[in-house]
């Protein structure tokens, strides 16, 4: 592999932890429990090893390259499944991972409770913050912004009673304004929505990932994984495209196409 991986992952469907109310933006993005099981199996199988954002970034921050089996996984919302799927998943392969929480989502039905995530973070698993309410980073003002982030981030450190370093913006909306607020707010890196792999021996403060969603066949998958050029160029472009509708049309134009099933 050229770059390394980050994997972005948001729901593991099942029966105890189905779709709500049938949203297609949700139904997108979430991946069957036993797509999910073959995937961590295959990862494992092939001498590969799932870990958090925080093993990764603490690799170059060290000096080191990040070691060429290393596949970083994430979860975006703090969904149940986290909990209920992916953790006990990740703990039976020596897996780690990151989980990128939303604050208002704590406690509600489908979310994680309190207790969900100090679990995660007892199982050696790294938790990070999504925003409070999920909103677009971009379409806030700076007070708002910077609210979004260090309440999050205060809610997730009292209820581990340590630390939380990374972060997610939610639907990958973010500027150099934010890149400012979240350094002032003490994180230490950001994964983003930007689609690619990283470099393995680059420090960087924002990095891509490549989302796993419900269409992602078995063979895409190991594709994505190993950094198949061939594969990855197309949908390198795109992203690119994408992100250009989304410059021209503006946010609200832009999610009624995604709303069609046009974008993502």
């Amino acid at each position: 592999m050229h770059g390394f991986p980050i994997l972005m992952y948001h729901r593991i469907t099942s029966g105890s932890c189905p779709v709500p109310d049938a949203n297609r933006e949700e139904a997108r993005y979430a991946v069957p429990l036993a797509e999910f099981t073959w995937q961590m199996d295959w990862i494992s199988e092939m001498g590969l090893r799932g870990v958090s954002m925080r093993e990764a970034h603490g690799e170059l921050a060290a000096g080191r390259p990040v070691p060429r089996e290393w596949v970083v996984l994430t979860f975006d919302d703090g969904n149940t499944s986290d909990h209920v799927h992916a953790r006990p998943l990740l703990r039976e392969r020596g897996f780690s991972a990151t989980f990128f929480v939303t604050g208002c989502r704590i406690g509600v039905v489908g979310g994680l409770e309190p207790g969900m995530i100090r679990a995660l973070a007892d199982d050696a698993m790294d938790v990070g913050s999504h925003g409070m309410t999920h909103r677009f980073l971009t379409g806030l003002t700076p007070g708002e912004e910077f609210e979004e982030l260090a309440r999050s981030k205060a809610m997730l450190e009292a209820l581990l009673g340590g630390p939380v370093r990374y972060f997610a913006p939610p639907g990958g909306r973010m500027s150099d304004r934010t890149a400012s607020a979240l350094r002032r707010a003490s994180y230490r890196a950001v994964c983003t929505s930007e689609f690619g792999l990283n470099p393995r021996t680059r420090l960087q403060y924002t990095y891509r990932r490549i989302p796993v969603a419900a269409a992602t066949s078995r063979l895409g998958f190991c594709r994505i994984v190993t950094g198949d050029r061939v594969h990855l160029a197309p949908l390198y472009l795109r992203q690119r495209m994408l992100r250009f509708a989304r410059g021209v049309l503006g946010e609200t134009r832009y999610a009624k196409l995604r709303a069609r099933g046009l974008g993502s």
